[in-house]
């Protein structure tokens, strides 16, 4: 619960609609965090009339072997007791 991973470079978005295309990029570049309450590598979020589930639900083809873990070990703990 709380690994980080993103989404390996040369992982090819290029075939995916527009709107998952986005996410994937985020994906790439920032990250996300894991937490284990269920479904294995379910991506979720609020739902909105401005995104089309068609075209998230593209983003199931993205597996656990298309992603990387983050190493943090080097970022500083804000607000954390020393380790």
């Amino acid at each position: 619960m709380g690994l980080r991973v993103r989404l390996k470079a040369g992982i090819d978005i290029s075939g995916f609609p527009r709107q998952a295309r986005i996410v994937l990029q985020a994906l790439k570049t920032y990250g996300m965090i894991l937490a284990d309450n269920g479904s294995s590598w379910y991506v979720s979020g609020a739902p909105s009339p401005h995104w089309s589930n068609d075209d998230l639900h593209t983003l199931g083809r993205i597996t656990g072997a298309d992603l990387e873990v983050v190493d943090t070990s080097s970022l500083p703990r804000r607000g954390l007791a020393p380790a």
